[in-house]
């Protein structure tokens, strides 16, 4: 099954595919992201801001760079919207999705709960970008993995006491 065949069976162009990835850009991530750092800092949590820093605002600042190395043109099966960005790996709503996720799981001490939660996130994004046809399973994927690595990376780095 190549992966024009997953977009054809997964397309979907409905009222909810699209809620998901507006929720999904970068500014309502970046709102979410803001409201997490601001209780860390308030709560004197500085290891940790500068983890949710470093870890969340690497990936959101990289991607559209790497964008540009790969430059691998968007699916044109449907027609998109104008204001989405020429190039499609990684995806920057899963690579973005992700960080964030993975940052908020690990800064809530990896609580099974809160990593079933996340999962569910991030299969609900990748499935609005693959079934809006705005990017190919690969891209989705990548997204996800790069900015999962950097993340638990940057947490491994950071994590040596007291937050």
């Amino acid at each position: 099954m190549s992966e024009q065949d997953v977009l054809s069976w997964l397309h979907d162009d409905s009222a909810a595919a699209r809620a998901v990835s507006d929720a999904t850009e970068l500014a309502p991530l970046a709102v979410a992201g803001g409201v997490v750092l601001l209780v860390l800092l308030v709560r004197q949590r500085w290891r940790d801001a500068v983890f949710l820093t470093v870890g969340v605002g690497v990936v959101w600042a990289v991607n559209p760079l790497l964008k540009r190395v790969f430059e691998r043109s968007r699916p044109d099966l449907w027609p998109l919207p104008a204001d989405v960005s020429e190039y499609s790996f990684p995806s920057g709503h899963a690579a973005n999705t992700a960080a964030l996720v993975a940052a908020l799981v690990l800064l809530l001490h990896r609580r099974l709960p809160a990593g079933l939660l996340g999962a569910v996130v991030l299969l609900v994004a990748g499935w609005a970008q693959l079934a809006l046809g705005r990017h190919y399973p690969t891209d989705v994927l990548a997204g996800w993995l790069w900015a999962l690595a950097w993340v638990v990376l940057v947490r491994n780095v950071t994590k040596g006491g007291p937050g």
